[in-house]
């Protein structure tokens, strides 16, 4: 026997050291860049811009491959969140790379009243900080599959036959249990979602969509029927996975998705449903029907050539057929004004809040860690009130409070830990969130759903919640998480109990 001959666990061990390595090497570069461009980048550079935003398409080259070489997947819960947090906070980049500017894009017009036109000096220490943070966060990613590997390792071992047979028995329990929970629940949820949907498609006909967030007719009151409200993805989710995509229940739930959809497109929403349907394509791909990645290519392709030739449509309406023109046409069908652009663009505009906030602004929040915050209140914010701890959501004070606007500014994952912890210690507060946010919607390649239903229930629902982080803040989305998945898993935890005793009780 040759005792030097290299196992599949030493191999899997030295490919993950290799990546952590390269990627803490990478991190100590990346601080010293940062230093570099904070110390001696004084001047209008804009070929400088260029060269980082190359190097963000390096870094997000890097990120997928070494992540598929460890966990040998390429679609999985963390690349899907990894592809909004590159679009959110750097996808303005993207486009200078190959060259696409926009008219309203960052650098060319002022970002909010009174703070001008961003300089490029400003632009370059946004695009460091990003891509530092960025590559920090994956490594806390990276430190997580550790983790998991390791957990996987020590569940390997032998069981007895009436163990696994009690085992696959658990399992059948607790898929009718997420069916039958999700859809007691469903049977409120769905419908006050489609009414609430409905609502909002008059009120945004009625005053325009912008009337959906800054009128009268905004409601922040968290009733009872509100909170469930926060279910209704998951309660989709779960009638899928507990019933094992049945086919009637695939039908009904893509046919309510599809009316939840329709109604918020003809509101004007142009972002939240993707997550969504990337969800449940990346779900139906785990559970149900692996995608035939030719096939994927040729409708990812057919769908952006309908979506060219839908724009190219409404604006030759808009110019009006009497003054169609072959430059309208050329202009209608270009690459600066694809939609895909255009969205891409309006994603990037979250960088904004960091180059506010790199100047100097992150040092004037004046209340206390907005982590700490947001667990406080992830139940409630009457916790935080309770314990005489000064408190105003991020959003709020940083629209109204220090740029001095009534709308929302938006904010973004590296703006937030920009505010906590300074340019320096931002990268560090990244890493740590990389690894908590991973450890929440990571699942091994190897696992099936049938036998790990809840955990799939869990990444999924979680992911749903957490993508919007890369654009917002924390604290709204923990309290979305708790109601909309904390809460469902607890019910379906205790109807499993209460159905599994019963069970034991008639077996007996």
């Amino acid at each position: 026997m040759n005792l030097n001959k290299p196992n599949s666990q030493n191999i899997n061990n030295l490919s993950y050291l290799k990546t952590i390595s390269i990627s803490i090497l990478l991190s100590v570069v990346g601080y010293m860049c940062y230093f570099f461009t904070k110390a001696l980048v004084n001047n209008e550079n804009e070929q400088l811009i260029v060269v980082f935003s190359w190097l963000g398409i390096g870094l997000v080259i890097y990120v997928f491959t070494s992540w598929y070489n460890l966990t040998k997947s390429f679609f999985d819960a963390y690349t899907i969140f990894m592809i909004f947090f590159f679009l959110f906070t750097f996808g303005q980049c993207f486009m200078w790379a190959f060259g696409i500017h926009d008219e309203n894009e960052i650098g060319a017009i002022p970002m909010f009243p009174n703070f001008g036109v961003p300089s490029s000096v400003d632009i370059i220490n946004a695009q460091v900080i990003t891509l530092l943070g960025i590559l920090m966060f994956h490594c806390g990613a990276l430190m997580c599959y550790k983790k998991q590997f390791a957990k996987r390792r020590i569940s390997g071992k032998s069981v007895d036959t009436e163990l696994l047979v009690d085992f696959e028995r658990y399992n059948r329990i607790t898929l009718k249990s997420i069916f039958f929970t999700s859809t007691i629940i469903g049977i409120i949820v769905i419908p006050y979602q489609l009414y609430t949907s409905y609502t909002d498609f008059q009120i945004a006909k009625s005053y325009g969509y912008i009337a959906l967030y800054y009128s009268d007719y905004v409601s922040n009151d968290p009733t009872i029927l509100g909170l469930l409200n926060r279910m209704f993805f998951p309660c989709l989710l779960g009638l899928l996975i507990g019933s094992k995509f049945n086919k009637r229940i695939q039908w009904f739930v893509y046919t309510i998705f599809s009316m939840y959809l329709i109604l918020n497109l003809l509101s004007g929403d142009r972002g939240s449903w993707l997550y969504k349907i990337i969800i449940l394509v990346w779900l139906s791909h785990r559970c149900y029907k692996p995608i035939n990645f030719t096939k994927l290519i040729k409708y990812v392709m057919f769908s952006l050539i309908f979506l060219h030739i839908v724009y190219a449509i409404v604006a030759i309406r808009d110019s009006g057929l009497s003054d169609i023109n072959l430059s309208i046409i050329s202009q209608a069908f270009s690459l600066e004004k694809s939609p895909i652009v255009t969205a891409i663009f309006e994603m990037g505009g979250s960088m904004k809040p960091t180059i506010i906030l790199q100047k100097g602004g992150w040092t004037e929040w004046p209340y206390a860690n907005t982590y700490l915050l947001a667990v406080l209140g992830m139940v409630t914010n009457k916790l935080i009130y309770i314990l005489g701890i000064p408190f105003e959501l991020v959003s709020t004070w940083f629209s109204q409070d220090y740029l001095g606007i009534t709308w929302g500014a938006g904010f973004s994952i590296i703006a937030e830990a920009l505010l906590n912890g300074g340019p320096f210690f931002a990268p560090i507060i990244l890493l740590i969130m990389g690894y908590a946010i991973t450890s929440f919607i990571y699942i091994n390649h190897n696992d099936v759903y049938t036998k790990r239903p809840l955990r799939f229930l869990f990444v999924a629902s979680t992911l749903h919640f957490f993508i919007p982080i890369t654009r917002n803040e924390l604290h709204i989305q923990m309290k979305n998480w708790f109601y909309g998945v904390v809460v469902l898993m607890g019910l379906i935890m205790l109807f499993r109990f209460c159905f599994f005793k019963k069970i034991i009780k008639t077996k007996h």
